[in-house]
């Protein structure tokens, strides 16, 4: 009694597994595909923090020095000059650091 059961709820499920065999297998194909071009985008993905990284670095160390520089103008009663050297991130941080220093006595 218990095979008779077993076979005629595993009867239905062979004969879907036997008819949709030959269908299954582009989609494998696609899903493979598909997750190989996943692993790909994930790897440009986590490539990216560390460049971000190094841009809030350098505009951390140009905020460091436009402040120093601001101040120390301002301690000495120079007028409003903002002397800079560098591009990007860096030149963006020692401008806001210059005007934060200058501006802080």
């Amino acid at each position: 009694m218990r095979i008779k059961k077993s076979l005629i709820l595993a009867g239905p499920a062979l004969l879907t597994a036997v008819t949709l065999g030959p269908l299954t297998t582009p989609t494998a194909q696609a899903l493979a595909e598909t997750s190989a071009t996943s692993a790909q985008t994930s790897t440009h993905v986590a490539s990216k923090p560390p460049q971000k990284r190094a841009k809030k670095q350098q505009y951390n160390m140009g905020r460091s020095a436009g402040y120093a520089d601001g101040r120390d103008d301002c301690k000495k009663k120079q007028p409003y000059t903002m002397k800079y050297s560098g591009g990007g991130a860096y030149q963006r941080g020692f401008s806001d650091g210059y005007n934060s220093g200058y501006h802080s006595c």
